[in-house]
């Protein structure tokens, strides 16, 4: 008797999970028609303001404040074929320094700014092919040969672990959910930490003599496509985007630390795409993604075109398939629309 009683027991315990899986799943369902209530597409482009401080308040950016901030600094560091190299630092909070590398090429007066995120296990060095092997398709020096000055931030995602073919190890360890969770409990999230720092950058280069701060892009793959997409959202000065390798369906990647306060019935991607509009933004997905699904990808896609349509600009947004894996796309149509938005 017993041992029925253990297995009624296992029977009810499997219903519960069971359970719990699909009340999650219809809450999915309904919550796509909420976020469609929330942001509809009429009047869209007269209210953009009020989604962006929406949007900026659930990631937490608001929350984090600009009192009593270093300096930030920038030091010449070397140089190469294509540019010179300078370090930046520049203060997230008085206790947050977040470095990057800075490359202007040779001979520059003035010229476009492009922020060059990396992805995750990546460095800034990395995805300027300065440090070994790696799945960014030269990234950085692509970007370097149209004579842009590109910005290449760090974020907490460089790689600790075992070595990989495509990552080099740093023996820094970090713990990158950890760090999300506790901030969350404050309201913040590390991502709007790691936005408010590009931000921050942002403000600091383009005070800069050679930099033309009417013309700032930014692109990435992975983590790097995530934070193209979400720092152009929060931030009007970047006039176009080309994002790689992360464009998704959020249910169907919850990752921890790009799941906010509500964000279901809020933003997800295509929400978040919407905010980019009337900008450029070219999105990228591979159909040899061995990290993100393009198929889940495509009815996302399709549901950023109606905001940038009510919004007058359709031809602004072009999502791509193409056969390659996580990386850049072999082909220049996302460099050439991104670079199309700084032309006098």
């Amino acid at each position: 008797m017993y041992n029925d009683i253990i297995r009624d027991g296992d029977i009810c315990r499997t219903a519960y999970r069971d359970g719990l899986n699909a009340f999650v799943k219809r809450m999915e369902q309904e919550a796509n028609l909420i976020r469609e209530r929330f942001m509809p597409t009429d009047g869209f482009l007269e209210r953009i303001e009020e989604y962006r401080a929406k949007y900026i308040s659930m990631l937490g950016i608001d929350r984090i404040g600009d009192e009593n901030l270093p300096e930030p600094t920038l030091v010449r560091v070397g140089e190469d074929e294509d540019a010179v190299i300078y370090r930046t630092v520049v203060y997230i909070t008085p206790e947050i320094p977040q470095y990057g590398l800075l490359f202007v090429p040779h001979g520059t007066i003035k010229a476009p700014l492009i922020v060059a995120q990396h992805g995750g296990g990546g460095t800034p060095e990395l995805c300027s092919d300065m440090n070994g092997k790696n799945n960014y398709n030269h990234l950085v020096r692509r970007l370097l040969k149209r004579k842009a000055i590109v910005f290449a931030p760090q974020l907490l995602l460089w790689n600790f672990g075992e070595p990989l073919a495509t990552q080099p190890k740093h023996d820094i360890p970090h713990k990158r959910q950890e760090v999300d969770k506790n901030l969350k409990r404050f309201g913040i999230s590390l991502t709007a930490v790691e936005i408010k720092g590009i931000m921050n950058a942002l403000t600091f280069l383009s005070e800069l003599d050679f930099i033309d701060s009417e013309r700032i892009g930014m692109t990435g793959i992975s983590y790097g496509g995530y934070f193209t997409l979400y720092t152009m959202a929060a931030d009007t000065r970047i006039k176009a985007g080309f994002s790689n390798a992360c464009f998704n369906d959020r249910n169907a990647y919850p990752w921890n630390d790009w799941t906010y306060p509500n964000s279901a019935n809020l933003f997800h991607d295509a929400e978040v795409a919407a905010l980019c509009a009337p900008r450029k933004l070219y999105v990228a997905v591979g159909k040899e993604d061995e990290v993100f699904d393009y198929r889940s990808a495509i009815p996302e896609a399709e549901r950023v075109k109606k905001y940038f349509a009510a919004a007058g600009c359709p031809e602004n947004f072009i999502f791509a398939v193409w056969d390659g894996g996580h990386t850049v796309p072999d082909t220049d149509e996302g460099f050439d629309l991104m670079f199309s938005a700084f032309e006098k």
